[in-house]
């Protein structure tokens, strides 16, 4: 009878109390991070069989089973593995899981837990761990070369904050910016170094840290006059990367002072940058400056500096004269940057620019009106305007001429060859000759010559009114084009004479040409005596639009390709002896412009690096560990991985957001985030728990009705007991 009842209302008041039982955990756990809900569901228990089922037959239909169930039971309780709720949290080893897969982590004793629950941190030893257990985070770690063997098991991920990485030697340096076509040169100034110096034609000087400047070959005098005393010197300076001007001429000074006696002799340097020895009361003759020679290389540039291009010149000195040498000019653009070494030492490399000051021939197709003498001035003349005549008073052949004789009125299309042309022109009808020759030489300069003609006294200007005399033009160009030269006069000119039968000298007069646009660098690098840097001067040469065009050409002429590149040791020590691997560094000038705006050009960047410790890590969506140095450089340290399961459902929870392997979840196969079931890892964020307590309460206040109603059916089952037992009485 009614016993049956009371035992299933006792199986249901079981079975919703276990819903409760459940709900109430998940309500607890609402917060817990990375926290998976429960979820409960019942069945019923046997039933008894009043009648069983009969089929349709004679006529009649089937009857069903009669059945009369016996309660209810729990049964699963599952664990719900949607995605809980993300929470930015900023705090780098808070890593949570964008879809499936578990941390593994170690217990220090052989034991393997699964957790989702990222919220880890750092041990005094550096290991990655769960701070309420400390068990640690399993993973793959890479070697100090940034490099993981997947071959290798998995072991807890250790940061080192102490760890180095290597340095990275230079092996390209980025300049950038802008050479103004403003730029004028400027006088070096005692004060400069001399790596940074350029001569007047702005080429580098080429002296390097290491060189040594000599004196030798000199002549003595003393005043009044005695008994000449030659002499000669060892090493007056070693140059260093901070070896001014100001510094060589006061070696010199002393040099000069100690080998001769002489207490006026000074070296100066004066206000255009020009090096100029003052005799005092005494006279040098025969002195020569030189650099001495290192690795069988001539350097000749102090030659240059003291003798006028002449590489075995002298200078001569005589009583209260003084004479200046070469004047060599400041860099226009200075910039300076470390480069590394394979050891990390920084290395300063200096880059220094100086306006080529070099000059185009003048083709015989150029228009007068767009040329310049040697000087880089305007010629001055002016279409419409100006005349080139030959001067009253020169001599040809027989001839001598009572008037200015016209040679070419400059008009717009006046060229070069116009003004050959016609000076031969001029040249025979004066003389009544045929045979008077006037050349353009490829240098820009003219060449007047006959084999039986003689020309005395010739010259060649512009007439008076035709020169424009403004400040921005050179006022009678033409007249220094052909530096008022008579032909003729004494071998202690640059004239020559012509007489019958042939050519004694010749006349190279300045050159007319066009500016270039182009400018000169030095790269100034440390090294060694034994290894001087190669491929440390060059030239940038720039469209008309201001643009890199190239690196100028070869001694054949042809264009250079490819960005410089500079080789130096610098230390000089063989690295087997603890010293640094020669540095092979590509310079790349090619976005660097010319145009009006202010120079700027400079070093932009290099690859090179310092040794460096570790400052921070970064952690990527594939649970890459990525270390961060104090020199910019990055290195991998470690791999995170996650484990799947094919069953998870089947993972038997141990308290503390863990979970462990059970027969039915299958084994756990750890990978890379991100490939297969694995989620993406992301840093900074933790999981919330998925449990939705709107839900939840919903469960609840149906488990409540349903307990409720399960009491009932007891309490009712009572009721007709209860009647059962009044019917005796």
């Amino acid at each position: 009878m009614t016993i049956r009842s009371l035992y299933s209302g006792i199986s249901g008041l079981r079975g919703q109390a276990n819903a409760i039982d459940t709900i109430g955990n998940n309500i607890a756990n609402v917060n817990t991070t990375g926290y998976r809900r429960a979820r409960l569901t019942f069945s019923d228990l046997f039933s008894q069989t009043l009648s069983g089922a009969a089929g349709a037959t004679g006529g009649r239909g089937g009857i069903n089973p009669r059945q009369i169930g016996l309660g209810v039971r729990t049964d699963a309780i599952d664990t719900v593995f949607t995605q809980g709720s993300p929470q930015q949290t900023g705090r780098l080893l808070d890593l949570a899981i964008r879809g499936g897969g578990f941390f593994a982590l170690s217990d220090g004793a052989g034991g393997t837990f699964f957790t989702r629950a990222g919220n880890f941190g750092l041990d005094e030893e550096g290991f990655i761990t769960r701070p309420g257990n400390g068990f640690r985070l399993l993973g793959q770690v890479a070697n100090s070369q940034g490099e993981i063997d997947t071959t290798l098991p998995p072991s807890a991920i250790q940061i080192d904050f102490n760890s180095l990485s290597d340095a990275i030697p230079t092996q390209t340096a980025t300049l950038g910016g802008n050479l103004s076509t403003n730029a004028q040169p400027s006088g070096a100034s005692s004060l400069n170094t001399l790596a940074t110096l350029f001569d007047d034609q702005g080429q580098p000087l080429g002296l390097n840290a290491g060189d040594t400047i000599r004196i030798s070959g000199g002549t003595y005098n003393t005043v009044p006059p005695g008994v000449p005393v030659t002499f000669s010197s060892t090493d007056v300076l070693t140059i260093s990367q901070s070896t001014s001007l100001g510094d060589l001429a006061a070696s010199l000074r002393d040099a000069l002072r100690s080998l001769t006696g002489s207490t006026t002799l000074d070296v100066v340097v004066d206000s255009t940058g020009a090096l100029r020895i003052e005799a005092g009361a005494e006279t040098l003759t025969d002195l020569q400056v030189t650099a001495v020679d290192i690795n069988g290389g001539e350097k000749t540039a102090i030659r240059r500096i003291f003798s006028d291009g002449e590489l075995d010149g002298d200078i001569d000195v005589t009583a209260n004269t003084g004479t200046t040498t070469r004047v060599f000019r400041q860099a226009d653009a200075t910039s300076s940057t470390e480069v590394y070494d394979s050891q990390g030492n920084a290395r300063t490399v200096v880059t220094t620019f100086a306006r080529d000051t070099r000059r185009v021939p003048g083709e015989a197709t150029d228009l007068l009106t767009s040329l310049f003498d040697s000087e880089g001035r305007s010629l001055g003349v002016t279409a419409g305007t100006t005349s080139i005549v030959i001067a009253a008073g020169s001599t040809i052949g027989a001839t001598t001429t009572a008037t200015d004789t016209l040679v070419t009125a400059v008009g717009a299309n006046t060229t070069l060859e116009d003004l050959r042309a016609n000076l031969e022109t001029q040249l025979n009808t004066i003389a009544g000759a045929t045979d008077i020759t006037v050349s353009l030489l490829p240098d820009g300069s003219f060449r007047i010559s006959s084999p039986t003609a003689a020309l005395t006294n010739v010259r060649i200007h512009t007439d008076d009114d035709g020169v424009n005399a403004g400040t921005a033009s050179a006022s009678g160009a033409i007249t220094r084009l052909f530096n008022e030269r008579d032909f003729g006069l004494s071998s202690t000119t640059d004239g020559f004479s012509v007489t019958a039968g042939g050519i004694t000298g010749t006349n190279t007069f300045h050159t007319a040409n066009a500016l270039l646009n182009s400018w000169n660098y030095q790269v100034i690098v440390p090294h060694s005596d034994d290894s001087p840097p190669t491929a440390a001067t060059g030239r940038l040469v720039f469209l008309a639009n201001g643009n890199f065009d190239n690196y100028g050409t070869d001694d054949n002429g042809n264009i250079l390709t490819g960005n410089p590149v500079i080789q130096f040791d610098p230390d000089g020590t063989d690295p087997a002896n603890g010293g640094v691997d020669s540095l092979t560094i590509e310079f790349d000038f090619t976005d660097v412009t010319q145009n009006a705006s202010a120079t700027s050009a400079a070093i932009l960047a290099q690859d090179g690096s310092p040794v460096g410790r570790l400052e921070t890590i970064n952690i990527g969506p594939d649970g890459t560990i990525t270390g961060v140095f104090s020199n910019g450089t990055t290195r991998t340290l470690a791999q995170i991985l996650l484990a799947s399961f094919a069953n998870e459902g089947g993972l038997l929870r141990r308290g503390d957001n863990l979970f462990v392997q059970s027969s039915n979840s299958g084994d756990p196969v750890l990978g890379t985030p991100g490939t297969l079931a694995r989620g993406d890892i992301a840093s900074s964020e933790l999981e919330l728990s998925n449990v939705d307590i709107s839900e939840e309460f919903v469960s609840l206040i149906l488990a409540q009705r349903a307990f409720q109603a399960n009491a009932r059916v007891i309490t009712t089952g009572d009721q007709v007991l209860q009647e059962l037992v009044n019917l005796i009485r």
